[in-house]
């Protein structure tokens, strides 16, 4: 009888001590979500630290930061290419607005200018079309200046 009574103990000590685990997995677990979560909403370094000893959730951590550590580099290289691009179509817009706008302005110098039908019709065409440039290029890049 004392030998099952012993037993008994035994068990509820065991379950009682699987229960602090288990809770004490459950807030390691709730501590990793919202470190995970806040990592997000912030602009931060940091990883994700845990106060459980735990070695299979403090592994599951170390691996979260790697991979965090990779989205945080894969991030910067995007915005910095971001920025490059932004940069890039800015002068580019201006390589071709500046010429644009001198070609327009000499075309209408020569509209001053006593000149045969034939240049007329020319410097005609050339307008249009540089119109046409002038225009597709505010399509292409918008207000940018």
């Amino acid at each position: 009888m004392a030998c099952l009574f012993c037993l008994c103990i035994l068990l509820l000590l065991t379950l009682f001590a699987l229960l602090l685990k288990i809770a004490a997995l459950h807030r390691a677990a709730s501590e990793i979500r919202q470190e995970f979560l806040s990592w997000f909403d912030s602009d931060t370094n940091t990883g994700i630290t845990l106060s459980s000893r735990d070695r299979h959730m403090r592994r599951l951590a170390a691996d979260l930061n790697r991979e965090l550590r990779r989205l945080r580099a894969a991030r910067l290289r995007f915005e910095q290419g971001d920025r490059e691009l932004k940069e890039s179509i800015t002068n580019l817009s201006h390589d071709l607005r500046t010429p644009l706008t001198a070609i327009l302005g000499y075309l209408d110098l020569l509209d001053y200018v006593e000149k045969p039908e034939q240049v007329k019709r020319y410097l005609s065409m050339i307008r249009n079309r540089s119109e046409v440039l002038k225009q597709q290029t505010e399509e292409l890049f918008g207000a940018r200046k």
